[in-house]
């Protein structure tokens, strides 16, 4: 336990910190435009479990029917189909911290309100934090604190930990001259790391992966317009500055800001105005988005199991020279954000009321969306492809 050495006698207001605290945390955060409560956000946020009790919310998403019907004078009547509902849960967990003062002794060494202070940094830094890395590790197939799969090292549990599924993760990389390489698995990346890095060739492999998928990834729809949204790493939007398709492309077409007749000026929310702040481009509607949370390896470090030698990058991504990057582009759904508790302030008094502390909780889940087959009269689970999501593992050269 650590303490905060000086302090003073104010307080913030009770009554006006639960709304300003929320709404200050989600001003913090890069996602908070890709957030919503409808299906055309890629973090659908569900607050199911705010009113009522319960450790998990279960979703459900109807089947499409394969039947082909009935032909000429064909008999409906016993060739009925039955209705199949797939189904997804996200479990939610506690996610805590806090901030205690010295002593009296700091109160009189600086004018400093500890209790303010703390407040801020908790909530307007800390939680926005450590919620967005939340969403960026279930997107990205990682646990807490960016653990592998089954690694369970963390003390916090709020990410549901789903793995990309198998044919949802693309290992490929391509150079600034657009020759595209691809890899088995991390150990296999042996060659000169200049093949495997990020580019306009690659965006088209996600897409494609995106389109051709079953089911296929629902695009966000922006103007009556559909759009998946790719989040990559600095390092790769820096080789992705090398490639001369894109770097074509941008010179003619590039978006700059909402003032591009791509997007229109009319009928776009608030929320879509700050998705579109700050992109670094579009490619065959294709948003591209710097993220710099995303995860990064390097040699002898793996996203998956190190267990499994094959999962252990090779001499490729050598440190201090180039590092692995994920990147991962979404559909529609991609995530889901269950709140059961909003943050919520403690605050209290300790040593006799002489040392005051502040404290804020939560409890929440995040998941990406992996629906699980009920099968013949909805009795089984079995996990499907992940449902809007793909990954890209590239290598980036070191900056």
């Amino acid at each position: 336990m650590a303490d905060t050495q000086f302090l003073t006698d104010n307080r913030l207001s009770e009554e006006k910190w639960p709304k300003t605290a929320f709404e200050y945390m989600l001003q913090n955060m890069q996602l908070s435009a890709f957030m919503g409560k409808d299906g055309n956000s890629i973090f659908q946020v569900n607050r199911d479990l705010s009113v009522a009790a319960g450790k998990q919310i279960t979703m459900r998403l109807r089947a499409p029917l394969g039947g082909e019907g009935q032909g000429d004078d064909g008999d409906m009547e016993g060739n009925e189909e039955a209705l199949s509902f797939f189904n997804f849960q996200v479990g939610v967990h506690e996610r805590s911290h806090a901030v205690r003062a010295k002593g009296i002794m700091s109160e009189q060494y600086t004018s400093i309100d500890i209790i303010r202070e703390a407040t801020e940094a908790l909530m307007g830094d800390w939680s926005p934090e450590r919620l967005e890395n939340d969403m960026v590790y279930a997107l990205c197939g990682l646990g807490n604190a960016g653990t592998y799969v089954g690694e369970d090292t963390s003390e916090v549990k709020t990410v549901n930990e789903h793995a990309p599924s198998s044919s949802r993760i693309l290992r490929a990389g391509q150079t600034n001259a657009g020759v595209v390489s691809t890899y088995a698995n991390p150990a296999a990346l042996t060659s000169t790391y200049t093949d495997y890095l990020f580019g306009t060739k690659i965006i088209d492999s996600m897409r494609i992966k995106a389109q051709l998928a079953a089911p296929k990834f629902r695009p966000i729809k922006i103007n009556g317009k559909g759009y998946y949204v790719l989040f990559i790493h600095p390092l790769q939007g820096m080789d992705l500055q090398y490639d001369d398709n894109w770097n074509t492309t941008q010179q003619y077409a590039n978006v700059r800001g909402l003032m591009n007749p791509l997007f229109g000026k009319q009928g776009m929310s608030d929320q879509m105005q700050r998705m579109f702040s700050g992109i670094k481009g579009i490619w065959n509607d294709v948003i591209v988005y710097e993220l710099e949370r995303l995860p990064t390896r390097i040699t002898g470090e793996s996203f998956e199991d190190p267990n499994t030698a094959t999962n252990i990058f090779g001499a490729t991504p050598a440190d201090g020279t180039a590092r692995m990057c994920r990147a991962v582009m979404c559909g529609a759904q991609a995530g889901c954000l269950a709140w059961a508790q909003p943050w919520k302030k403690h605050q209290k008094d300790f040593d006799y009321g002489r040392k005051p502390g502040v404290g804020v909780d939560s409890i929440y889940g995040v998941s990406k969306t992996v629906w699980n087959d009920p099968g013949i009269d909805q009795n089984t689970d079995t996990a499907q492809q992940d449902f809007a999501t793909i990954v890209a593992d590239t290598v980036a050269t070191e900056r």
